[in-house]
């Protein structure tokens, strides 16, 4: 038997022995019931201990990939062969490929704020005060709405910034805003629907999609969702994003916010809010919350991935007192609850004023970002260009003049080493639509959170390259 063994690799001697074995017997390489050698005669063969051949025997006799005859040996298993393409074979536990990133590209993802300046010290120093700190008792289970400390700190918050009606019994922490969309599509029946703004985020429509929710869509102009063109249907969630729209960035005036509010006490459905970054407002105060018009009504959603760093995966929901207990019932089943030091580390971070320091820094960066790249797209691209979704976020739209943005030429703008994304790719067709609107064809989305100024400037040049504009 060979078997090519590196001493110089992370994994251990027994477990490539044990992993060569496994492999061949579930390939057919070594045949059911054929014989292996003696952990004798293979630790000499291979030059290693004999003790460490016979570990790796051991491993594979627990996990049922060989059996043993008193006297006879260690014979392969009988019923295990695996049957592979030739795709799964492409990458087995001797040949790990890693995926490398392109250097050269210049990105423009949406959703992602600015890494270097997450402040990760200070997160550092307050998290190993809360470990040393912690009592016995909360290294327990904990409760499954997450952290008191954390809840009462966001009750504070959000009335300060966002205008939320709560208390802390009404706040359910979780793992971020995706698990709060997962965990809200159980109040959709099999009969029932999921209405959704067109476009609308990828997540969301993921996130509805894994689940096997029935989605209807209904479209958005410069004021948001048209309320004149809500479906009379057994609808029972609404996800809307009203203070800064995504992908479009437009902000729901409050007539339409009011109407979308009667809809939903008609059809006895709940709206949910998604607030993923409208801290992040330029001009003035951020916009004031929709719950705050009918906290009975709207399910707010709010996430500490756009706003401090996406690792954290910690969001939370703002629920009306009737959904608390089954929405918490609901999060036990899930996970019990989120991680609890670093739900102890955000309370005090917020407490000590930090998060409000770090949004006030975050938004001069990213208003500085907008603006350099909004001068960029001017000056490349003149009177082609129209620039739209610019009072807050960290993202933009910009719509070109007779170019529209497919296959052909997104590949270009690939090869190139630009990274962006089409405003149509967001734009969900349902059955009865045949076509994406000309203006989401025309349009591509500008993500500026992670990407400086000459980055922003460089991606431009190459974007006008790609599109044959620039010179």
């Amino acid at each position: 038997m060979f078997i090519a063994l590196s001493k110089d690799s992370t994994i251990s001697l027994t477990k490539q022995i044990y992993q060569f074995i496994r492999e061949a017997i579930l390939s057919g390489n070594i045949m059911a019931g054929e014989k292996l050698p003696g952990t004798r005669e293979l630790s000499k063969e291979l030059k290693v201990a004999r003790n460490v051949v016979i570990e790796s025997y051991e491993q594979l006799l627990a996990e049922g990939y060989v059996f043993t005859r008193n006297g006879a040996g260690t014979f392969a298993g009988d019923g295990i062969l695996l049957k592979r393409t030739a795709e799964d074979l492409e990458t087995n536990d001797f040949d790990f490929i890693e995926k490398k990133e392109n250097k050269n590209s210049i990105s423009f993802r949406t959703g992602i704020p600015d890494l270097a300046s997450i402040p990760i010290k200070k997160w550092g120093q307050i998290y190993k005060e809360i470990t040393c700190n912690i009592l016995p008792e909360q290294l327990d289970y904990q409760s499954s709405t997450g952290q008191y400390e954390l809840r009462a700190q966001l009750v504070q918050y959000l009335r300060r910034m966002r205008g939320v009606l709560t208390k802390p019994e009404n706040i359910l922490i979780t793992n971020g805003a995706a698990q709060a969309f997962s965990l809200l599509c159980q109040f959709v029946s099999d009969d029932g629907f999921a209405l959704v703004e067109n476009p609308l985020s990828n997540g969301i429509w993921h996130t509805l999609q894994g689940q096997k929710v029935q989605i209807l869509t209904v479209p958005i102009d410069e004021n948001g969702i048209m309320t004149w063109k809500l479906p009379n249907a057994s609808v029972k969630l609404i996800f809307t994003t009203p203070s800064h729209q995504f992908p479009t960035g437009v902000v729901l005036p409050v007539k339409r916010r009011l109407e979308l509010i009667e809809y939903a006490k008609k059809h006895n459905a709940y709206i949910v809010e998604d607030d993923y970054d409208s801290e992040f407002r330029f001009d003035g105060c951020p916009i004031q919350s929709m719950q705050a018009l009918d906290p009975a009504n709207v399910i707010y959603v709010g996430t500490f991935s756009k706003t401090l760093m996406p690792s954290i995966r910690l969001g939370y929901l703002v629920l009306p007192d009737n959904l608390c207990r089954q929405m918490g019932q609901a999060k036990y089943i899930a996970d019990l609850h989120s991680p609890i030091l670093e739900q102890l580390t955000l309370a005090k971070y917020i407490a000590d004023g930090f998060f409000d320091m770090h949004i006030k820094k975050m938004k001069s960066i990213y208003l500085k970002r907008r603006n350099y790249l909004i001068k960029c797209l001017e000056e490349t691209f003149g009177e082609h260009v129209f620039i739209s979704g610019i009072e807050a976020g960290m993202h933009l739209v910009a719509t070109f003049d007779k170019i529209s943005f497919h296959q052909d030429i997104m590949d270009r703008i690939e090869a190139l080493g630009v990274e962006i994304v089409p405003l149509s790719r967001h734009y969900y067709l349902e059955k009865n639509l045949i076509e994406i609107p000309a203006v989401f064809e025309h349009s591509l989305i500008f993500g500026y959170g992670n990407t400086d100024i000459l980055e922003i400037e460089e991606g431009i040049k190459r974007l006008g390259r790609a599109i044959r504009i620039y010179e």
